[in-house]
């Protein structure tokens, strides 16, 4: 006579359909903005998360598969923002446009720290191995793009990526420096507002400055 199943009360029993997988990224979220991520490791997740130390590797390889996931997640949260920022504007107010980019960028940056800093880990690089990240953070950066598009109707793909990129830097050195409090004693602008103000100002300004210095194609003679 087979006897009954005996229940598991392990901690494993509150994950179903997926939720493990949510639990340990928002564990890990949570250990990032606590402390260094020299000390990251997925046995500490697990522990936050309530589970047993192998439950991790049912969706992540390793650690840097879960840092992966996190920094997925911010990319994803980063982009509606942008999105949602534009949505507000006309098409023809460029400048307008790109200071709700900057804006936007600058205060989920300041809003979300721990997804900041594991969005643009080294450790991810590779894009064969984190196809998933690597087309969130795609998608997100061409929000900016269409904008630089718009601002530069007669430049190459080259050259707007090349601007895209260039605008995106500045905003992402001035978030990462913001975070740090490296600029505390640089700009002595306040408070936050302050900052956010006069950044998105410069910003705007030189991002939607790209359509008046944008060169036509040169013209070619014909020899006859």
């Amino acid at each position: 006579m087979a006897l009954p199943r005996k229940r598991s009360s392990g901690p494993e029993r509150r994950y179903h359909h997926g939720d493990l997988r949510r639990a340990l990224v928002d564990a890990a979220l949570a250990l990032i903005s606590e402390g260094e991520l020299g000390t990251f490791s997925l046995r500490e997740v697990a522990r936050r998360a309530g589970v047993t130390p192998a439950a991790p590797y049912h969706h992540f390889k390793d650690k840097t598969a879960l840092l992966a996931a996190v920094a997925e997640q911010g990319f994803a949260a980063l982009g509606g923002r942008l999105e949602a920022a534009l949505a507000r504007l006309p098409p023809t107010d460029l400048r307008g446009r790109f200071a709700a980019l900057a804006r936007a960028y600058l205060e989920f940056a300041r809003a979300h720290p721990a997804h900041y800093r594991v969005m643009f880990l080294p450790e991810l690089k590779s894009h064969q191995e984190y196809r998933s990240f690597h087309a969130a953070a795609d998608r997100t950066l061409e929000v900016l793009a269409k904008q630089v598009r718009l601002a530069m109707p007669q430049a190459s793909p080259q050259e707007v990526m090349l601007r895209t990129v260039l605008i995106w830097s500045t905003g992402h050195g001035l978030a990462s420096l913001w975070n740090d409090g490296v600029l505390d004693h640089k700009l002595a602008l306040g408070n936050d507002r302050a900052f956010l103000d006069a950044t998105v100002e410069q910003m705007a300004t030189f991002a939607s400055g790209v359509s008046t210095s944008a060169k036509p194609p040169a013209r070619t003679s014909r020899r006859r």
